[in-house]
């Protein structure tokens, strides 16, 4: 009786864990790579407030949509871990050159003990060919 049960539980979860398992998360297809990142739930994971932010920002969903599309000219990572990171968007013609603008909202801050990181969004930007380089906020004046 007792082994009949528990085959019925472990078949009823596992078929109610199929059914709504795409195999993506947030649209992303989950890989040997990526899984563990995605499984993890340590952190918080939510990413920047930019209601914290004294600077004009841009979303971080935008951002990922512009850079899908290819709108994004340059991205400026703040050392040492990229928490801060800036966008140059590509202009079109006609059109005064966009000054650097902070991507805000959602951001991945580094979290040591969770999933979050500014890495993912390097990642995503070499893997773009966008051009990108970090920099020293107290050396900055010097480097031009």
């Amino acid at each position: 009786m007792k082994a009949a049960l528990v085959t019925g539980v472990l078949a009823i979860a596992t078929s109610a864990n199929a059914a709504d398992d795409d195999l993506t998360r947030g649209g992303v297809p989950l890989t040997p790579f990526n899984g563990l990142a995605f499984q993890y739930r340590g952190g918080n994971g939510i990413g920047l407030d930019a209601s914290t932010l004294n600077e004009p920002s841009v979303p971080y969903a935008e951002f990922l949509d512009r850079i899908d599309k290819g709108e994004v000219a340059f991205v400026e990572f703040m050392a040492p871990s990229g928490d801060a990171a800036y966008a140059t968007f590509k202009t079109k013609e006609g059109e005064t050159k966009e000054k650097p603008i902070r991507i805000g909202e959602g951001y991945p801050l580094e979290d040591p003990e969770g999933w979050s990181s500014p890495a993912f969004v390097i990642k995503i930007v070499k893997k773009k060919d966008v051009p990108y380089k970090f920099t020293v906020p107290g050396l900055a004046r010097y480097s031009n």
